[in-house]
């Protein structure tokens, strides 16, 4: 495992995106290390277990069926209380092809002032050629700019209202989507 996840993070093709957020450490690493914290801003339903090994799922489409309602099978890949967290990511359903096989997201906190800004780096690796792949990776570009904006909402405005989702300004609602008519073996 630990040879895969070194070659996810070391691909050429990744993610990076930072925020800064007005809130402590502790509640930042709470924000994304418990199911309490990531239905604040990340996702309505998740099963988190913040052990290396432990569930890492994230659930969106609640009336899909199963295993195809979010990140089902995800694991976390590596914690280091209050410094760094690194969890397993899959594509959705809209990508058949790439959801076969899981990404690498790494989540770093700082503390920029005692007390009350936190800054956040995330990488997203992991991501292979092909058009799909291509598609993913765009279609990553929007989802964590979103939820950056939303984490940084959850802690200036309050818990994300899953019937009325909060989008930051400057991001569309949806991805663009391009149509597929064809699954490769």
């Amino acid at each position: 495992m630990l040879e895969r996840s070194e070659n996810l993070i070391n691909s050429s093709k990744v993610i990076r995106r930072e925020t800064v957020a007005t809130t402590t450490l502790e509640d930042a690493w709470k924000a994304w290390t418990t199911v309490e914290g990531v239905t604040s801003f990340f996702v309505p339903k998740a099963n988190i277990e913040s052990v290396v090994g432990g569930h890492y799922e994230l659930f969106l489409s609640l009336k899909a069926p199963k295993g195809f309602q979010g990140t089902e099978g995800c694991k976390v890949l590596a914690v280091e209380p209050l410094k760094h967290l690194a969890f397993e990511f899959i594509a959705p359903p809209q990508f058949p092809n790439v959801r076969r096989l899981r990404s690498r997201v790494d989540v770093m906190f700082d503390q920029v002032a005692k007390g009350g800004v936190v800054k956040l780096d995330l990488v997203h690796s992991g991501f292979l050629e092909g058009e799909e792949w291509d598609e993913f990776f765009d279609f990553s570009i929007w989802n964590w700019d979103l939820v950056l904006g939303r984490f940084q909402n959850r802690f200036s405005v309050g818990p994300i209202d899953w019937n009325n989702p909060y989008v930051p300004y400057g991001i569309r609602a949806r991805p663009d989507r391009k149509l597929r008519d064809h699954i490769s073996a």
